[in-house]
């Protein structure tokens, strides 16, 4: 118990700031004058690098303990702050960026997975990761300064060094993966590039960062309130299909429409969608309990590669934000189609 708490305490501290990187390091990217071509390319260099660093978090936090990554995350995390914020080298910042993000989300999985079986303490780290996720939202509306992102990503160190040491095991690779869970683990990365590029969409209709913060904290009100008043595992399956459809029209129809206020009422509704596929994507990457080390891995260079390759085509075209998210759309609308009964086998 005191390990899972330790863990959940972590959790809160560490999405304080984790967030701003996830969600508005694209923003802050284009504040400090690299245009929108020299973004996409360094995220796609970010992922590339990505697949080989979410392979060592895995394996040498299995080796040595996992704790030891989220630990060293940490301390990473809040070098990438200052390195976003005045480094013009875009190969340091995807440097930083992909050390940040994959010696921690990977390990988050993990956790994740081997959280199954205590469900009360899954609802107390997904209430609390919430509440730390519209606090990062605000944080980014007051522009808080690089500092306090630093002191707060290195507190996060002091819960982690209470989390239980794992005994070292056997990674044990799958043998395969089935065809249609394939098919959706790629296509999710649609949805998932589209969500990195949409605050910088954002930012480029209001001009300013506090609105993109407003409009991600109704998106985490909206999934809070879907979870708590809606979400059930079985309708989630049995309609996910329809959902997901209606999630394309209502980010079809964001991409047309330039009334902020509408916006915020599209927000709510987008929240519905991101929560429904998300329930649907943990339940594809965290189905394997039995070798979960080998899966994720697998499951972390499958995603990565594709992140990359799709940016990089957007890059090499040097397509426009507008018309890539157009594109994105067309992978998330034939996401629909890839969920069934059979992606469980």
């Amino acid at each position: 118990m005191k390990n899972i708490k330790s863990y959940n305490l972590y959790m809160f501290v560490s999405t304080l700031t984790r967030n701003i990187i996830d969600i508005y390091s694209v923003v802050l990217l284009y504040q400090n004058r690299f245009s929108v071509n020299n973004i996409i390319g360094i995220y796609a260099i970010t992922y590339f690098i990505g697949s080989y660093i979410s392979t060592l978090s895995i394996k040498i936090g299995n080796s040595i303990g996992f704790k030891y990554i989220l630990i060293f995350s940490s301390i990473i995390t809040s070098i990438s702050f200052y390195i976003i914020n005045k480094s013009n080298d875009p190969y340091i910042i995807s440097l930083f960026l992909s050390l940040s993000i994959f010696t921690y989300h990977p390990i988050k999985h993990y956790y994740g997975i081997n959280l199954l079986n205590k469900k009360d303490e899954i609802g107390n780290t997904i209430i609390l990761t919430y509440i730390a996720t519209i606090l990062s939202s605000y944080f980014a509306i007051k522009e808080v300064k690089v500092i306090y992102l630093v002191i707060i990503s290195l507190l996060s160190i002091i819960p982690s060094l209470f989390i239980k040491k794992e005994q070292k095991q056997k990674i044990t690779y799958p043998k395969s993966i089935p065809k249609k869970t394939l098919n959706f683990f790629i296509l999710d990365q649609t949805k998932i590039l589209f969500l990195l590029l949409q605050p910088l969409y954002l930012y480029t209709i209001s001009n300013t960062l506090s609105y993109v913060g407003i409009f991600n904290i109704i998106i985490t009100i909206s999934s809070i309130m879907y979870i708590y008043f809606f979400a059930n595992k079985k309708d989630v399956e049995k309609y996910y299909k329809y959902i997901n459809i209606a999630f394309v029209v209502i980010l079809l129809l964001k991409l047309n429409i330039d009334n902020k206020i509408i916006l915020l009422i599209i927000a709510f509704l987008e929240g519905i969608g991101i929560k429904t596929n998300e329930l649907i994507s943990t339940m594809n990457l965290y189905k394997n309990k039995k070798y979960p080390q080998g899966y994720i891995i697998v499951s972390e260079i499958i995603f990565c590669l594709v992140r990359g390759l799709f940016l990089s085509i957007i890059y090499i075209f040097k397509i426009n934000l507008k018309s890539s998210l157009y594109l994105l759309l067309i992978g998330i609308f034939l996401l629909s189609f890839q969920y069934n009964k059979t992606c469980k086998k």
